[in-house]
Parts: C-alpha cells; structure tokens; sequence
C-alpha cells in the first residue's frame, strides 16, 4: 500500500508539473505580475486527512472533535509566524446556548367560536427549542400576510393596509418570482421576516407550507428533525445574537392543518395557493381565529473557539486595513446526534467532512503559507479565521463580524472558502458575489493570471451567495466573495456538472464524504494558488474593494452600518 501511494504521489506531481506549471507562469508573465507560488498539494493532503479522520468524530461544534481540529489549526499558525491577537493563543472564544427540547415540548392551540383545535409537533406543525428562554408563551389574534415581506422598492409590501401590531402573523414560505433571485433571497430569508414582523408590532410568527417548499423539501422530511437541539451565540446581556425580543420563536404549520386557519375566512387557503401557482401576490387579511404557541426547552452553555491568526500588512497607512479570509471548520458530527447514517454506503455513522469543509481549511492553511514565506510581505494585514458553527447557521462567523478583534470599519474584503468540491483537475472557477463588488473583476483577473477563467454561476436558483460564512461579513456592509471549482474538467472525458451533481447527491453531509480518492489534490494545488492570487491583488491594491453602485446588499448593509 505505502509502495502504491508513493507512486501515486510521484505520478501526481509529474501530471501537475504538464498541467499546471507552464501555463501559470506564462499567464503571470504576460499579465506583469509576479509569478503566483506554486501550493503544496501533500500539505494540504495532511491537513485534510487529519480533519477528517474519525478520530475527530466529524468536528461538531463545541465536541472534544471541534476542539481538536482547533488546536490543530492554532498549533499550524503558530508554526507559520502568524500572530495571536484574540488574547488566547488563536482561539475567539464564542459563547453558546444549545437548547433541547424540555418535557412539553411544543403546542400550538387554535381559538375559534366553536372550540379549540390543538396541533401536534412533528405531524401537523414544526418547532426548534427556543434559545431565548427555556418556556416562551404567546396568545393573540392571526393575521394573514402573504408572503410576510415589505419591499416597497421592488413594488411590494404585504403588510399595507393591515394592522398586526400584537398580533401572530401568518405568512407563506418563500417569495414571489418577481423578486430578482439574490434579493428574493434576502427577504425570504426567515431573519429578514421576522425582523419586518417584529418592527412592525407582532408578537409571534406562523409560517405555512406550501406546495413549492413541498416539493423542494417534503414536511416528513422536515419532521425527522424535530427533536434536534437549536444553538445560537449569546450576547454579553445574556440574549441570543439572532433572537428577536417580544417575538416568540416562531412555527412552521403543514397544509392540512393550515387549512383549518382559513375556514370561515375571506378566502380559503386552497384560493391562496391557486393564486401562487398563477403568479399573483396573494393580499392579506384577518383570519377569525386566535392562537396559542407555548415551548418548553432546557439549555446549554457551551463554548466553541474560531480560530484566528494574523500576518501584518507592511505598508505603514494600509496594515491597518484587513483582508479576512475564512473557512469553517465545524461539520455535522455523527448520525448518533441526529443526524441521517448512510447504512448502505459501507461507511460508519461519523460525517466527517472532507470536501465540507476540511479542504477548505487546507487551502487556508495553505494560501496563509505562500504568503507568510513570500518574500513580500502583503501591503494590507490578512485576517485568517477558521470559524466555527457553520453548520448551525452561519453562527460563529456572525460571532467574529460583529465581534472582530480589529476595528469593524478596518474589515475591508471577506474571501470564503466552504466545500470547494475538489473533484478533479479543472479550467475554471466559480465565483459566488462577483457581480455584486470589484472582488469579481479582481477574480477574473486572478483566474487568468492562474491559466483559467471565471464562469458564471451555473445554479442561481440556489442563491449560494446567501448561504455561507461570506454573507456574515456581507450584512456587516463588507465585500466579500466565494469560490468554487468550475465544471470544466482538464480532462475532456470527465463531466464536471455530473461530477458535482453526483457528489452533492451521495456525499454531501453523508458518511461518505471522507479523505479518499474523491478528494483531488491537483485541483487543490489550483485551487490555493487562485486563491492566493485574489488575495495578493485586494492586499496590495492602492484602493480597498468596493460595492458597485446601486448594488443591493451593498447600498442595503453599508446604509445599516
């Protein structure tokens, strides 16, 4: 096997050197840049292999696993020279509150004229544990509101005419189609409406299944979750960072039962749906019910590290800007804390996270090495930030961009890595954001620069750009940009769109997603070094990136700021 696997690793470096070499340097030859170093694809192979070795039990947050994988991370920025500064030894400490459901659990009564309706848990509505109190109560009138958005700049807003102060409001998941995907995106998001609930007087939210969520995700599915435990941080007064004060946790309610919400209504909810399906925005109304939510759960605390380590800047006005580059480093655990084991697959019950995220990490580690050991020093400091609780919902990167250990407004440009899917040698780059700020012309550059190019992004409806680690930093008004391997394969008899596809259906968050032969360290070789080229050009640039005018999130977060 060791005699097998030094071949294989000789037959590698010579396939990199046909591949790669020549063609990156002629392309950093005839830009005027300085040639892009060449990555070290067997480091990143140690570090992906320890990750996501069983031994770390898939790195869920705040487990003896996690802690491991941070030290392991620490210990490799100590050995790069980077310097410490969160005042212990690499680690940001982030605070959390885990919730598990308590002896109640969850109810949800209706009121009506004729007696009370009660609903289940986990057969006619869901719930998470809520992280704000261990018993939460609400009772109050329903007010249906459409989809529950109010974007009066693209000529919607469900809530005129329609009074829900101290009210449960009702909403439809999800969004109608005239909103632009990205920004659809956003106000369908369950923080974005619940915030416009909350501004605009309600006390508790109800959000309705409907056919399209259905098909994307059926509620039994949905359902099998129900007992899992909610995390959120927790701020220095005690409150939840994403919790919302006065409005209860809210519930998401199936269409059988739904239905019972409209009987004597206006209009049926069989009425609403039909509107949907024919692209009209439904109107709200009054519904002749009240309702009461009560939850029970037992908490936690518990407290899960990011990991940071800087490299100075060495221009004497510009090392005060930083350049944050972030990958996450939690994963999903075992099939024993709830999650789906894959019996079939021949793999143990531990997900331990290969491609998400411990490749993303090894690309980090390794593009914090090019720089450290160049021998010119980036203009701007880089902020390298493995974070943690990625996997329960963005939480340790919204930790560090609301709490950074360097001034907010210093935060110049986010570079995320999360799951770079690397499956082979490939000729081109996907970048999530790119047409948002001048990260993307800064891309496409590095791309070329690295004998590549930028491909526009190949599944939109997915809207990538506001589901991982980079929205963080986003929504602290920063530019920030996400790669990911192309779908153009160098090898002509590979189909990089099936590829892809195939790993996002059999290994993606399964136990399959291991430290084997999926994980191609030619196409890590390229992806860290266009990486570091992306970087090199925002830390040395004489102008730090900016939003384009008139973008959305742009105008939307710096406004906020």
């Amino acid at each position: 096997m060791r005699i097998n696997r030094i071949a294989g690793r000789i037959a590698v470096a010579a396939t990199l050197s046909i591949l790669l070499g020549a063609g990156i340097g002629a392309c950093a030859r005839l830009s005027g840049q300085p040639p892009i170093p060449t990555a070290d694809s067997e480091k990143m192979r140690a570090d992906v292999e320890y990750l996501a070795a069983d031994a770390l039990a898939g790195r869920q947050t705040g487990t003896a696993g996690y802690r491991q994988a941070a030290q392991y991370v620490a210990d490799r920025f100590a050995a790069l020279g980077l310097q410490s500064i969160t005042g212990d030894d690499y680690f940001q400490s982030v605070p959390f509150r885990e919730a598990h459901w308590g002896d109640d659990r969850a109810t949800l009564v209706l009121h009506g004229r004729e007696g009370d309706i009660t609903f289940e848990l986990g057969e006619d509505f869901l719930a998470s544990p809520p992280t704000i109190s261990e018993d939460t109560v609400v009772s109050a009138g329903l007010v249906f509101v459409g989809y529950g958005i109010a974007a009066p700049d693209y000529g919607l807003d469900d809530y005129a005419g329609l009074d829900v102060q101290g009210k449960i409001v009702v909403m439809l998941d999800g969004r109608p189609a005239k909103l632009p995907s990205e920004v659809g995106a956003h106000y369908a998001s369950g923080r974005t409406k619940r915030d416009t609930a909350a501004q605009l007087g309600a006390v508790g939210t109800i959000t309705l299944n409907t056919p399209a969520r259905e098909a994307r995700r059926p509620f039994v599915r949905s359902a099998e979750h129900v007992n899992d435990p909610s995390f959120d941080w927790v701020r220095a007064d005690d409150i939840p960072g994403n919790a919302i004060p006065g409005l209860h946790p809210g519930v998401v309610l199936d269409m059988p039962a739904a239905k019972q919400l409209f009987m004597g209504a206006s209009r049926s909810l069989d009425t609403v749906y039909t509107e949907m399906e024919n692209g009209v925005v439904p109107k709200g109304f009054p519904l002749p019910y009240s309702a009461t939510v009560r939850s029970s759960a037992a908490h936690r605390k518990l407290i899960s590290p990011n990991v940071v380590g800087l490299l100075p800047g060495s221009d004497p006005k510009l090392k005060h800007e930083y350049v944050i580059f972030s990958a996450h480093l939690d994963h999903i655990g075992a099939a024993a804390h709830g999650r789906d084991a894959d019996p079939e697959s021949g793999h143990d019950t531990i997900h331990n996270g290969a491609q998400d995220n411990a490749a993303g990490i090894a690309v980090m580690l390794e593009v914090a090495r090019l720089f450290a050991e160049s021998a010119q020093a980036p203009r701007r400091s880089i902020l390298f930030v493995a974070v943690t609780a990625e996997e329960e919902g963005l939480l340790g990167s919204d930790y560090f961009a609301q709490h950074p250990p360097v001034a907010p407004r210093a935060m110049v440009a986010n570079i995320n890595l999360d799951m770079p899917m690397l499956l082979y040698p490939f000729q081109d780059v996907i970048a999530f954001g790119a047409e948002h700020s001048s990260l993307g012309k800064t891309a496409a550059r590095a791309a070329q620069r690295a004998n590549l190019k930028l491909s526009p992004d190949p599944m939109p409806e997915q809207v990538i750009f506001v589901r991982s680690d980079h929205y963080s930093f986003v929504r602290q008004g920063v530019p920030a940009i996400y790669l990911i391997t192309g779908r153009e394969a160098i090898d002509k008899q590979i189909n990089g769109t099936a590829a892809q596809v195939e790993f996002l259906q059999s290994r993606y968050h399964r136990p399959s997603d291991e430290a084997d032969e999926q994980v191609n360290y030619i196409a890590a070789q390229q992806f860290a070094e266009v990486n570091y080229a992306i970087a090199r050009e925002v830390t040395d640039a004489d102008e730090s990136p900016r939003w384009y005018r008139g973008d959305f999130f742009g105008d939307l977060f710096r406004k906020a700021q």
